[in-house]
């Protein structure tokens, strides 16, 4: 069967609608689709030679390197998990070995279903690991980074992530690396920077040494080659952890250093737009929140351009981590840090987007906060806030928001769109509870709050909106109801207990 007769500009429209995966597909079932423009807008670089080996191909190709717009450093790195082992895998490559039997961490950390066996998989993972010690010896990804600044003439924006890799059999990316992954293939997940694979967090690492500044290698080199003024157009810095329990250390902001100047000059850039910023904070709380109470933070985001349209910081705080905060709090309230003391807002005339994900509030400096917000305002995303002692709670700042902030009065067209992202109950790593237009009917038209338990007014109960989410399963995307309610919309198979 021949494709419908429709006019090639028409065909090309329908293609931007579409995944690379289907383009690729529909431009081989006949020679008049097969001019349908590849969608190639954002490119991989890695610890990895077949990453850096496409890297530099679209970088030479004169078609495919004008239309990038987005470099995605994967800072994930394969480990081998023996303790004499550096950071960046050089002094073991000198030693010239490489046990032949995989550690027990590996085999514990690879999961029991798996259609490649342990120890084909050890084979394949101890491959990459030898790419990527050839890999940093050399320099060559940095090399390879220096060189698409220069050919990516449309390039706005970088991402820097340690989650490339996902879940088990669920990468988040499917970078030309992770494609070469045998089907089937089990391995201990690269992070790249520090994290653990449960629910719990480390502590935030110094930044004084190279060895301290290691993991963050990507990171490195972004801001210094941006500093030195390379790639131009680049207006937008993200660090993207996909809820991960890791980021860059909050150390970084302690003391002076060259790494600090960068970032500076980094967000002086003309045009400067977007920064994402996910930081670890593990310890923070028995050590003051130095990093965030020293002024340097919100020194460094008041040196940004007054172009800014964008910023969103994410902690890896966990409640009550010290253990001091009352019964169903966030924290002790010693733990407070007025936002205003962070994020210099009067500096930002041109803000469309604020986020603020797992950190520790006060309902009266949110309020005062967001009442200071530009008019320019579009977006708000306050997810996985914890509440400290006396301070508030998710239910009554929403309450508080629709009475006192007034944006029912504005246009529709600049009413602020708010988003909430709430933490099940039953933790999964990248899942979550997200309301949106919940937020919309309750704030603009009338409607119920979401918050409806009087005696946990942190907690949205099944069934009273919301929807779950994955970052790293794309489909599943379901309402927060209860299984029963699941069941009734074909989701869930009924259960036979």
């Amino acid at each position: 069967m021949s494709p419908p007769s429709l006019p090639k500009e028409l065909w090309d429209e329908i293609a931007t609608h579409l995944p690379g995966r289907d383009v690729k597909n529909l431009r081989l079932v006949c020679k008049s689709l097969s001019n349908i423009p590849l969608p190639l807008d954002r490119v991989f670089i890695s610890a990895n030679l077949k990453d850096i080996e496409v890297f530099r191909c679209v970088a030479d190709h004169d078609v495919y390197r004008h239309g990038v717009r987005e470099i995605i450093w994967d800072e994930a790195r394969f480990q081998q998990d023996d303790p004499m082992d550096e950071s960046n895998g050089l002094e073991r490559t000198e030693r010239g070995h490489i046990d032949d039997n995989p550690p027990d961490d590996f085999i514990n950390e690879c999961q029991k279903e798996h259609l490649v066996t342990t120890y084909e998989s050890w084979w394949f993972y101890r491959e990459y690991l030898r790419q990527q010690r050839e890999v940093l010896a050399h320099d060559s990804d940095i090399k390879a980074f220096e060189y698409g600044l220069q050919r990516f003439t449309a390039l706005q924006r970088i991402t820097l992530t340690p989650a490339a890799h996902g879940l088990t059999f669920t990468p988040l990316y499917r970078t030309p690396m992770i494609r070469t992954l045998p089907y089937g293939l089990n391995y201990k997940l690269p992070r790249g920077w520090p994290s653990t694979e449960d629910c719990g967090t480390l502590e935030a690492s110094q930044w004084n040494t190279e060895a301290d500044k290691a993991p963050w290698r990507g990171f490195r080199e972004v801001i210094r080659n941006l500093a030195e003024k390379k790639g131009p157009y680049v207006t937008e810095l993200v660090l993207d952890v996909h809820q991960l329990l890791t980021g860059l250390t909050c150390r970084f902001f302690d003391k002076p250093c060259k790494e600090f100047d960068h970032l500076i000059a980094v967000l002086r850039r003309p045009g400067f737009r977007r920064l994402d910023l996910s930081l670890m904070v593990g310890a923070q709380s028995y050590y003051g929140w130095e990093s965030f109470r020293n002024g340097r933070m919100r020194h460094a985001l008041a040196e940004a351009s007054s172009d800014l349209e964008h910023i969103h910081l994410r902690t890896d705080i966990l409640k009550n981590e010290d253990g001091r905060g009352q019964p169903g709090s966030g924290g002790h309230a010693e733990h407070f840090v007025p936002l205003r003391s962070i994020f210099p807002i009067e500096c930002w005339p041109n803000l469309k987007h604020f986020g603020l994900s797992k950190f520790f509030v006060q309902q009266d400096d949110i309020i005062a906060f967001l009442s200071v917000l530009p008019k320019t305002i579009r977006v708000i995303e306050l997810s996985f806030l914890y509440f400290l002692d006396g301070g508030g709670n998710y239910r009554d700042l929403l309450d508080e928001m629709r009475s006192t902030l007034g944006w029912q009065s504005r246009d529709i067209a600049e009413r602020p769109k708010i988003i909430i992202g709430i933490e099940p109950s039953c933790s999964v790593i990248g899942r979550a509870i997200w309301l949106e237009e919940d937020l919309e009917l309750f704030m603009y038209h009338g409607g119920p709050n979401p918050f409806k338990a009087k005696l946990s007014p942190n907690v949205l109960l099944q069934g009273h909106g919301g929807t779950e989410r994955d970052e790293f399963q794309p489909d599943h995307e379901r309402p927060w109801v209860d299984h029963a309610a699941l069941v009734q919309l074909g989701i869930q198979k009924e259960s036979q207990w």
